[in-house]
């Protein structure tokens, strides 16, 4: 007997299971802002997420495009400064925390030490699930912090919570 597991469905039921346990709560209270998805002028808001999983980035990147954001994707933190630095207009970054390059953490101090970019609402999505590594990246200024696998449904009300206008 060979056990078959669908695994798209099985990820599918995992991040959207209600769950209630405080690893899929955002550590940090957002300041409600008015939920752009629909958006202004006909224009979504726009995610940026950084993963170095090509399989994170679409899994994500196909949820947040269902709420009806816009989606960038960047393959680490590197990527991810480079288009910002370059114009890249996005409302709120979703990053994981290891990736090559540049690490979520670095992407995020270089964030928040940058003028132009510093209000940018950085949510982190990783698998470290520790209270320390939830510190340090609350410490450097993450608006939001989720363990993976994440309630898909808890994640997005983060977001809406924390777009910014898009400017038209």
């Amino acid at each position: 007997m060979v056990p078959l597991v669908n695994l798209s469905e099985l990820l599918h039921w995992i991040v959207s299971y209600d769950r209630t346990e405080t690893s899929c709560l955002p550590s940090v209270e957002a300041t409600p802002t008015p939920f752009l998805a629909a958006a202004i002028g006909n224009q979504p808001a726009t995610i940026l997420v950084v993963d170095d999983s090509i399989n994170v980035r679409r899994f994500l990147a196909l949820t947040l495009e269902r709420a009806g954001y816009r989606v960038e994707q960047a393959k680490d933190g590197q990527d991810a400064l480079d288009r910002l630095e370059t114009g890249s207009s996005v409302q709120a970054v979703v990053c994981d925390i290891e990736m090559p390059r540049l690490d979520g953490y670095g992407l995020l101090a270089k964030l928040r030490a940058n003028p132009d970019l510093n209000r940018l609402p950085v949510t982190m999505l990783s698998s470290r699930s520790s209270e320390k590594h939830r510190q340090l990246a609350i410490s450097l200024g993450a608006s939001a912090y989720f363990s993976k696998p994440c309630n898909e449904q808890v994640l997005l009300r983060t977001l809406e919570h924390l777009v910014l206008p898009v400017p038209v």
